[in-house]
């Protein structure tokens, strides 16, 4: 009866020929349901939620679900909707601008699912019956003849049944991994990109593995996390089979799948190693966080009390530091009045984005020009605190002067640029923002399609007040610490989440610190400042350099060249928090950034995500080769 059933069910259409294999569950609603699990599951594994550990485990029912759909577009809905219940749950922290647009882009992302499960489903899927099965009776003859005869070949040469499962397992994790992969890097790329919150993040708090991101990449990392879940639900099924039979085989599938999680934690932990060996430039950074509310900040009438906010942290932050030497001074000092202590200071001050809230005009005779208000709070307020650079965040103007009067350029350029005054505010620099947020900071097409930005008024109830321009330069800037000369990689708002942004800055053989200055306050107390914090130390990874971060709301920290949050001499956590340990306060953090001073070349510094983008072809091509040569 059991092969009277199966010659009726292969009498189907050729478009059945992915009916669901007999590993599978009968109820049709279990699929759906281990797709939405999936995306609940993987959700608890980012800030907020903290579950960082589930990464190895949340694709299971995911998989499962996607090798047992019945068709390729059952897979998509699987996918999309794991897809869709991730991103409403992980992008919920956009609500506080714009509910619409966190619904619309949730949706959008899970298309990147819904594309990964028509592939797993079908070229894959380990489960899946040959293509070739057309569903009559002799292709059916034909297919056991060929089966038969494959398995008195593999008798003859002496290679169990269970060795080749275990590289059939391997070949499609490895497909599917790599496939993952490569979309992944394509939604960081495609329409501008999203890079946000790739698996690879969960590592955050597991720095261990996470160094592997300076061979291959953040976005690499999600290739174990694939590879691993896919060899997981192999092996559950094998051996769910050899339970029923009473007689368990070797599993080298789940065995590479381990190995590999060896190799990767046995690399970090010489890389840690490794890289406290290096030669470091200390620079003395003091980041000062206002925690300024945006109904505040962008009020006209409270721009002076803002001003007065940052000079006056500022000022108190270096009175500390001058009384913590005397203090110290006093405690070393001996009988006979002898003493000796080294007065620390900030070699940097750095203020967060759009902290000096008037524009830097720009002119291309003249230079860099200070508007009288931030002429005086500099000469006369901030930089005779000591010899430092202040870097601010500044929204810049091009202009052009008569006489002692400037006007705007017509049709000229705006951005949102990051600025480095040194000490007596010669050779001032600014870094031009040169990836852009769309729809924070420009909207396409405005200009010939004005409704757009009443849409955009509409759902953030924000006032639109035009686009910035895309800066161009990647050249570093430049400060000093000690008088040794550093290399600054500049990076403003989530910049500092697009490895391929910062990586333009990496200039071998030379000591350089990534700044980013940033204002998470738009998204309130969410949990958008800590997943910003978790993207973004991988950076630091990457290209091996320090980071500094300077938030008006958010999280300011020092971050070492191993992601780490503790200074690597006093051990001590370099970030602004309250007593309850809450990043939302008013504060000053005076820390040290260790800038390797040979400047140490990284894989991904060498070849950036070149890995990754031939994951997106790569299994495409074997796959489809594999159909050409099966006819």
């Amino acid at each position: 009866m059991a092969n009277l059933a199966e010659e009726k069910s292969s009498t189907a259409p050729s478009d059945k020929a992915e009916e669901k294999p007999s590993r599978c569950s009968p109820r049709s609603y279990l699929p759906l349901l281990g797709g939405l699990l999936s995306g609940v599951l993987l959700a608890m594994c980012f800030p907020n939620f903290g579950y960082s550990g589930l990464i190895w485990f949340w694709m299971l029912p995911l998989i499962a679900g996607v090798w047992c759909a019945r068709s390729k577009k059952q897979a998509f809905f699987i996918a999309y909707l794991s897809g869709a219940v991730f991103w409403l749950i992980n992008l919920k922290w956009l609500w506080t601008v714009s509910g619409l647009g966190a619904i619309a882009l949730g949706l959008f992302l899970a298309i990147y699912f819904g594309i990964w499960g028509i592939f797993a489903s079908s070229w894959g899927n380990p489960w899946r019956k040959s293509p070739n099965d057309d569903g009559d009776d002799s292709s059916q003859t034909v297919s056991n003849i060929e089966r038969k005869m494959a398995a008195k070949q593999l008798s003859s040469t002496n290679k169990p049944a269970y060795f080749k499962n275990s590289l059939r397992s391997i070949y499609y994790a490895f497909l599917n991994a790599s496939f993952w992969v490569g979309l992944e890097w394509l939604r960081g790329w495609l329409f501008t990109g999203f890079s946000w919150n790739t698996l690879g993040v969960a590592f955050h708090d597991n720095l261990v593995i996470a160094q592997a991101a300076d061979l291959i990449g953040l976005i690499g990392l999600s290739f174990p996390v694939v590879f691993v879940a896919c060899t997981l639900v192999t092996t559950i099924q094998r051996m769910l089979s050899e339970a029923h039979k009473g007689r368990f085989r070797p599993h080298l599938d789940f065995a590479a799948g381990v190995g590999l999680i060896a190799v990767i934690f046995c690399y970090g932990t010489l890389r840690i190693q490794s890289i406290k060996q290096l030669e470091t430039t200390p620079v003395d950074v003091l980041l000062v966080q206002e925690n300024t509310s945006q109904e505040v900040k962008w009020d006209p009438a409270q721009a002076n009390n803002i001003y007065n906010g940052y000079v006056e942290s500022t000022e108190n932050a270096i009175s500390q530091l001058e009384e913590d030497a005397l203090k110290s001074l006093a405690e070393q000092t001996d009988e006979d009045g002898h003493g000796q202590v080294s007065l620390r200071s900030p070699d940097l001050v750095i203020w967060p984005e759009s902290a000096i809230l008037d524009w830097l005009l720009f002119s291309k005779q003249d230079g860099y020009i200070l508007q009288h208000r931030v002429d005086h709070l500099l000469k006369n307020q901030i930089l005779p605190l000591g010899d430092f650079s202040l870097i601010s965040g500044a929204n810049q103007m091009e202009v052009t002067l008569d006489g002692e009067r400037y006007h705007g350029v017509e049709n000229g350029d705006s951005y949102n640029a990051m600025a480095v005054f040194p000490s007596d505010l010669s050779g001032i620099q600014a870094y031009q923002k040169i990836h852009l947020v769309i729809y924070g900071e420009y909207i396409p097409f405005v200009n010939d399609m004005p409704w757009l930005a009443k849409l955009f008024e509409f759902s953030s109830g924000q006032s639109f007040g035009g686009n910035f321009s895309a800066g161009t330069s990647t050249e570093p800037l430049t400060a000093e610490s000690k008088g040794e000369p550093f290399q600054i990689i500049p990076a403003i708002c989530f910049e500092d989440t697009v490895g391929r942004v910062t990586r333009k800055f990496f200039r071998a053989n030379q000591p350089q610190l990534i700044v980013n200055v940033t204002n998470d306050g738009w998204f309130l107390e969410s949990e958008s400042n800590q997943q910003h914090l978790a993207n973004a130390l991988f950076r630091c990874i990457e290209l091996r350099r320090p980071m500094v971060r300077s938030a008006n709301t958010g999280v300011s920290a020092i971050i070492t060249t191993t992601g780490s949050l503790l200074d690597p001499v006093s051990g001590k956590r370099q970030v602004i928090e309250d007593e309850n340990g809450s990043p939302f306060t008013r504060g000053t953090l005076f820390g040290t950034a260790y800038l390797p001073t040979a400047g140490p070349l990284t894989l991904y510094a060498l070849i950036g995500d070149t890995i990754v983008i031939a994951m997106l072809f790569i299994p495409l091509v074997i796959a489809g080769m594999r159909q050409v040569l099966k006819g």
